[in-house]
Formats: C-alpha cells, structure tokens, sequence
C-alpha cells in the first residue's frame, strides 16, 4: 500500500515545517526509518505503518 497523495504531501510539508531528520521523525510517529524513507518516497508500505502515519498527522493537526 502507499499513501494518499494528500497524505504523502501532508507528511513531506510537515517534516519540511518541523526541520527533522527522517530518523528522529520515524521515531516520533513510531515506524522504523527505512519505513518512513520508503513512504516518503511513495514506495509501499505497510498498512498498519500508513496507519499510524496517518494517526499521527491528524493528531498533530488536531492540536494546532
């Protein structure tokens, strides 16, 4: 599976805003850093990695 394109680009903006290595964003969300490569690169990932991806952002989306 890979991401939306709403949620590919939801995702590059936010590490784009945040200023954040690949590495230390995948240990925020809680997917391994190749994982995270690989969905930024919108190659096919898990779905339970697009999971909490996308829990993820909507967390972070609820807060602001």
């Amino acid at each position: 599976m890979k991401l939306s394109e709403e949620q590919l680009k939801s995702l590059r903006r936010t590490k784009g805003e945040m200023n954040i290595t690949i590495i230390a964003l995948a240990e925020i969300i809680g997917i391994n850093r190749r994982t995270l490569s690989r969905a930024l690169k919108n190659e096919n990932i898990k779905p339970l990695s697009i999971k909490k991806i996308n829990n993820w952002l909507l967390d972070r989306y609820m807060q602001d």
